[in-house]
């Protein structure tokens, strides 16, 4: 029994370690900076075979020179590349590996000091890609900084936490250096077999959304004409018609609307129970605008009846029927009748700006009442006779 548990024991510990060794240890990468960055990445770059990216860092000893040593001290990759050094001055750093560096470093420092020995450290990487776009939005941004020799796409929309609902995975694209580097369709990546993306430090990762791909065009006579984003691939005529806060009371004519696309214009009438015509991405309904007139009669130069698009106000109507006949129109008094049977007697100076005119509405301008000085003198003339006659023949 005890050497049955001594090789349990025994076999217990050989496959912890064969475990350990066999397999990479991942561990939890926190920027001590940004405690909402984390990523499931080795913390340190196997320093054998990665190759030294602008953005690193590392430490040089000169051993036997003090003054030429920078123990703890970090020596930055520049953009450009190269490392500054004193004495040896600019070292071409990218696309090396460590070791081709220190050989590279111990080459020139021998030629200047030849007992010199040149050890050269990789300091633990940072690597900060932006990502934005459809993905959880980070009170202190969407800049993540990862402690790792080399970061993936894969790492960096995992890191972002991708919004699965919104987010069109099939346009991602990486911005570099200002400019587009590459447009990645994700889901075709995942359906095939997948060659992560590497990304460089402050490379822009955007995911788009698809609402910004997902969008039908609503105008005509409507509440909000515009462009509006759709969750699906297609909608109905009536609900893209909500989209767009419904039609103009009494301006849309809703048994004549159209679906426009590049194929062509599919009539749609929406006025029907069940509306059964769809819009895609791209497709644009139209609601023309109905035929709707008002009267301006009374005391204008053109009266008749005038076509309007959109409730308009009294003194712009009366602009419409060639302006006020200053001649015979009573300038306080205007009668409205409209189309629902109801009468309104207005002050027309003082309401002109505040009333509107709706389809099938009647404007009246009244006139006012004139005196004819000449019927009235004839009259006076006139009575005058009459009474002279009478007290003369009395």
């Amino acid at each position: 029994m005890k050497l049955r548990i001594s090789t349990s024991l025994l076999f217990f510990f050989l496959s912890f370690n064969i475990c350990v060794f066999c397999f990479p240890t991942f561990i939890l990468a926190e920027d001590p900076i940004d405690e909402n960055i984390v990523t499931e990445t080795p913390q340190y770059p196997e320093t054998s075979t990665y190759k030294l990216q602008v953005g690193d860092s590392i430490v040089v000893t000169v051993e036997g020179y003090p003054e030429y040593s920078k123990d703890r001290v970090p020596v930055p990759v520049q953009p450009d590349g190269f490392i500054s050094y004193p004495l040896i001055g600019l070292v071409k750093a990218t696309e090396l590996t460590v070791a081709e560096l220190e050989a590279q470093m111990q080459k020139t420092f021998t030629n200047k000091l030849p007992s010199a020995r040149v050890f050269v450290t990789l300091m633990q990487p940072k690597r900060n890609i932006l990502v934005y776009g459809a993905v959880e939005q980070r009170p202190r941004g969407n800049l993540h900084v990862f402690e790792t020799g080399q970061v993936y796409l894969l790492h960096a929309l995992a890191a972002a936490g991708v919004n699965n609902e919104i987010a069109d995975l099939t346009k991602i694209t990486i911005w570099r250096d200002g400019k587009v580097f590459r447009t990645v369709n994700f889901e075709e990546q995942l359906n095939e077999e997948y060659d992560d993306i590497p990304l460089q430090d402050y490379d822009i990762v955007i995911i788009p959304s698809i609402y910004a791909v997902r969008q039908i065009r609503v105008i005509g006579a409507v509440a909000s004409p515009g462009l509006y984003p759709i969750r699906n691939e297609q909608v109905t005529a009536d609900q893209a018609l909500k989209f767009a806060g419904g039609s103009k009371t009494d301006f849309a004519d809703l048994k004549k609307a159209e679906i426009i696309t590049d194929e062509g214009n599919t009539p749609v009438d929406l006025t029907a129970e069940n509306v059964s015509a769809m819009l895609f991405p791209g497709d644009i309904l139209y609601v023309p605008i109905a035929e709707a007139k008002i009267s301006v009669v009374g005391a204008v130069y053109k009266p008749g009846q005038y076509t309007i698009t959109e409730p308009i106000l009294l003194r712009d109507a009366v602009a419409m029927a060639g302006g006020l006949n200053e001649e015979k129109a009573n300038f306080k008094k205007c009668l409205i009748n409209r189309a629902d049977g109801t009468q309104e007697e207005l002050n027309f100076n003082l309401r002109q700006s505040e009333v509107y005119l709706n389809p099938n509405d009647q404007l009246r301008i009244m006139e006012r009442i004139r005196i004819d000085w000449r019927v009235l003198s004839f009259a006076a003339s006139l009575t005058n006779l009459v009474v002279s006659v009478w007290l003369r023949y009395r």
